[in-house]
This record gives C-alpha cells, sequence and structure tokens, in this order.
C-alpha cells in the first residue's frame, strides 16, 4: 500500500477543502498536486503539518530535558549557616560550580578583645575559598571609647578564621559585641 510522504511545512489557511464539484483523483503519473492528486492533497497538507509539529515537539522535549538536567545541578541549604552552589562558565577557568556560604557566630559571653574564632563552612568548597568576611551583629560594639572590628585572618576550603580587634580608645572600656555574622565565596 502505498504512502504519503510527508515533509515538515506550515502555511496558515492551507488545507485544501474539498468541493462538491471536484472529480475524486487520486496519485498517478500527470495526477495533479505533483502526481499526489486532488484528494489526497489535504492529506498531504496535514501530514506535513504533523510532521512538522512532531519535529518542534521533540526539539522543545530535549530543551525541557537539558534545562531540567542544569537545574537539578542548582543546590544549596537555606538555613541560618547556609549555601547556594551555581553552576557556571567562568571566563578563565570553564565550567565550575560557585559555592556563596553563610552564618553567623554567636561565642558564650560576647566577643572577646583579640580573640579567633574558627568557624566550619557548612559545606566544603570543592576547589577554594577565594574570599571570607565577617560583620559584628550589633551596632553598640562601635562607641565613642573604641571600635571592636572583625577581621578575616585566613580560609581554606573547610573553614574560616575571624578575629575580634579592639580598635582605639582603652581595652577597658571596650563596648560589648554578642557575635558575628560571615560570609564566604569560593568555587
Amino acid at each position: 500500500m502505498p504512502t504519503l510522504i510527508d515533509s515538515p511545512s506550515f502555511t496558515a489557511n492551507e488545507v485544501y477543502e474539498i468541493q462538491a464539484t471536484d472529480p475524486v483523483e487520486g496519485a498517478a503519473t500527470g495526477a495533479s498536486y505533483g502526481g499526489i492528486g486532488l484528494s489526497n492533497q489535504p492529506h498531504q497538507q496535514l501530514a506535513n503539518r504533523t510532521s512538522l509539529l512532531y519535529g518542534r515537539q521533540q526539539t522543545n522535549m530535549a530543551n525541557i530535558a537539558a534545562l531540567q538536567a542544569f537545574t537539578g545541578q542548582f543546590k544549596g541549604m537555606m538555613a541560618a549557616s547556609g549555601y547556594v552552589e551555581v553552576p557556571f562558565v567562568d571566563a578563565i577557568r570553564g565550567q565550575i560550580v560557585a559555592v556563596v556560604q553563610w552564618g553567623s557566630y554567636f561565642p558564650p559571653g560576647g566577643d572577646g578583645q583579640d580573640a579567633t574564632y574558627s568557624i566550619s563552612w557548612p559545606t566544603s568548597f570543592p576547589n577554594a575559598c577565594v574570599w571570607a568576611m565577617a560583620a559584628l551583629s550589633n551596632s553598640s560594639a562601635n562607641k565613642s571609647c573604641g571600635k571592636l572590628v572583625m577581621e578575616t585572618v585566613s580560609f581554606t576550603t573547610t573553614t574560616g578564621t575571624f578575629m575580634s580587634d579592639f580598635i582605639g580608645g582603652s581595652t577597658s572600656t571596650q563596648a560589648p559585641n554578642d557575635g558575628f555574622y560571615w560570609i564566604a565565596i569560593g568555587f
């Protein structure tokens, strides 16, 4: 049984409506519409549309699968100490996963003068931590008698070390602080 060969194409309002006065004409050498005949013309047009729509559907399904796989690479933990991992193509390193982490630390009795605090990141950086910083949790630590600040001492793929430093004034008038917040970025 011969079949129509579809060719993906679409033109609006193109499906021929067979008229009552049209003669029945099947496929044959010399038949109208390129040899398929007047009676097969609407079928051919619908087959072409179906082929085009099927091809677009396959492309859309592949694109959706690629997007789902990409978004599946995003990971994180939204918590007081959390992180987010975002894959992207770095201009220098190529495909990497950027990691941003954050948290807080409230030592018993508050921050001490010239004290160091070691923080374990919520998740290890796969390659390196490239930046970290800490900020005091309250503004009462910044008084005219002096200023308590947080400094970043060092960081690795698993930990960061921060130090509270008293600047200016006398140590006896150091303003209190109950802790600090930190953030770290790496890949």
